[in-house]
């Protein structure tokens, strides 16, 4: 489904980032853990060495004992041979002596220094922190040394990491969980509108979607079903239109068949009507006045793409285009077009066709739509021309205005599709304008397009 594909594309990325960031917090926290242990013993077996290394400090082994116990590290005096003198460190005393020999002997400096060192004893890691005596009272001891097995630390160490890591995954799935259900929460809607948008393209117009929510999608499932039940309107309309031209147009290729039947009919009854006696005129008369009759039908059918007369009602020409706007506002937003309008004040009602101005109105909003495929701005104006005799409209935009060479055939050219070209509509926008008695003309809009100007007159011409 399309709301699965979306749910991937935000949870998938979502989760492996969440994975890399937990995981690098983990890491982190463990090392600076270790580390700060490792520091904290460091400080305490320096603060041990320095303590012994003192002048006034008895190096007695009990006192040694003792605080080695209290610093649970092993502490050590060694003579200026480099011999272990007395040492609390229970394994081989061998080894322990090995290697403070070998430090002594590559670290010749240390008589004035501090030593720290990691060493290895039986397999495990030694931490071990070597100083000078600053006086020696007894001249047996040169140096003082602490050593501390590293083991417990690790040890620590990894509890702390393990205990960190179920924190970690436990907060992960948490987190998870909250992404999974605000991941649904968008994606589920929008899948549902977008299942609303194939049926609508479908054809099936009579589908909605069901708003659960106030924001945004909220916003856009109503739209797209305020569109849905327009465009229904729309296509019943086109539908209806379209059936009554196909009427129309059959309508007409019928009276055109019938003509020339219906002519030679007539021809024949006149031959007959000049040759026949007197007691057959009165019948041929009668055949001769609804031939008559036929061919006014016929001629009739054959008009009638002319617009039929008007019926007129008493408009607020303002509230009209108020309604036409919001009607079409959508489709320029869609093509970035700003739809703006500049009413008159204290416009005086129209007496004209409702249907027939909508249609005129319409016809040249969607003419100056075609002409601005990359967007700009098309704004209607109304007011009372001087006098006040007459009602004007106005429509401009800022397209790339009308070629100098259609001025003059701008409303006697058939309807074109070709980009840039006028004239859709705008022959039956004429019609219409003079079935009201008024007049539509097109000149330079201050916008830098078209600037179409129709003069509808306030009483009734037309009567």
């Amino acid at each position: 489904m399309f709301s699965d594909g979306i749910y991937k594309r935000l949870f998938i990325p979502y989760v492996v980032t969440l994975l890399f960031s937990a995981g690098m917090a983990w890491w982190m926290g463990s090392q600076l853990f270790s580390e700060t242990l490792e520091k904290r013993l460091h400080e305490q077996l320096i603060h041990a060495v320095e303590t012994l290394s003192r002048r006034d400090f008895p190096h007695t082994t009990g006192i040694v004992e003792q605080l080695s116990h209290l610093i649970r590290a092993d502490l050590s005096l060694i003579g200026a041979d480099g011999m272990i003198d007395f040492t609390t460190f229970q394994g081989e005393r061998g080894n322990l002596q090995t290697i403070i020999t070998g430090l002594l002997a590559d670290h010749p400096n240390l008589l004035n220094s501090e030593y720290r060192h990691r060493v290895d004893l039986r397999g495990a890691d030694y931490l071990l922190v070597m100083r000078p005596i600053e006086t020696r009272g007894n001249r047996n001891i040169s140096y003082v040394a602490a050593l501390s097995n590293l083991s417990d630390i690790r040890a620590t160490s990894h509890r702390m990491a393990w205990w960190l890591g179920l924190g970690v995954i436990s907060g992960l799935l948490l987190v998870a969980w909250v992404g999974h259900r605000t991941s649904r929460s968008i994606t589920l809607p929008i899948g549902e509108l977008a299942e609303m948008a194939e049926k609508i393209a479908a054809g099936q117009r009579q589908t909605s979607v069901t708003i659960h929510r106030r924001d945004e999608i909220g916003h856009l499932a109503a739209a797209l079903n305020t569109m849905a039940g327009r465009l229904q309107e729309y296509e019943n309309t086109v539908a209806e239109q379209s059936r009554m031209a196909t009427l129309g147009e059959m309508t007409a290729r019928i009276a055109h068949e019938i003509r020339n039947p219906l002519t030679a009919i007539k021809m024949q009854l006149q031959l007959l009507k000049e040759t026949s006696g007197k007691e057959d005129l009165g019948v041929l008369q009668t055949l001769l006045d609804e031939v008559g009759r036929l061919e006014l039908i016929v001629s009739g059918t054959l008009q009638h793409r002319l617009p039929a007369k008007p019926t007129k009602t008493t408009i607020d020409v303002n509230l009209l285009i108020d309604e036409i706007i919001h009607l079409t506002r959508l489709q320029f937003e869609h093509q970035h077009i700003q739809l703006e309008m500049t009413p008159g004040r204290s416009l005086p009602p129209l007496s004209a066709d409702r249907d027939m101005l909508r249609q005129i109105l319409l016809n040249l909003l969607l003419n100056a739509k075609d002409e601005l495929p990359d967007g700009g701005k098309i704004f209607l104006s109304t007011g009372l021309e001087t006098g006040g005799r007459s009602l004007w409209i106005a429509v401009d935009d800022s397209g790339p205005g009308i070629p100098p060479h259609r001025q003059d055939t701008l409303f006697d050219q058939p309807s074109s599709d070709k980009p840039g070209e006028f004239g859709l509509g705008l022959r039956l926008c004429r019609e219409l304008a003079e079935l009201h008695g008024g007049q539509i003309r097109a000149e330079k809009s201050k916008l830098g397009g078209a600037r179409f100007f129709l003069s509808l007159p306030l009483q009734d011409t037309t009567a």
